[in-house]
């Protein structure tokens, strides 16, 4: 995958949608009362993360497209037990 901006490591998973608009749901999807949606998880500066969201805003004005920020306290790797880089934002631990 290629942004601008760029995104470092990401992490996707296949995912149910639950309860939302089944208007272009298939029919089999309105059956089950869920439908298939796909998740991408990244970890970046918030400055960063507003500016790709208002770029797929603008490149893919999808309304079932749902997105949401969270903080992350920290990020790291269990195999060396430290902070990749610090906290996200590039602030010093």
């Amino acid at each position: 995958m290629t942004s601008k901006p760029t995104i470092g490591g990401f992490t996707t998973f296949k995912a149910e949608g639950h309860g939302f608009d089944f208007a272009r749901a298939s029919v089999s999807e309105r059956v089950r009362g869920r439908v298939e949606r796909g998740v991408l998880m990244a970890v970046m500066p918030r400055g960063q993360a507003s500016l790709l969201l208002e770029t797929v805003r603008n490149a893919l004005p999808v309304p079932h497209m749902v997105h949401w920020l969270e903080p992350v306290l920290e990020v790291g790797r269990l195999a060396d037990g430290r902070a990749a880089q610090g906290e996200p934002d590039g602030a010093a631990p």
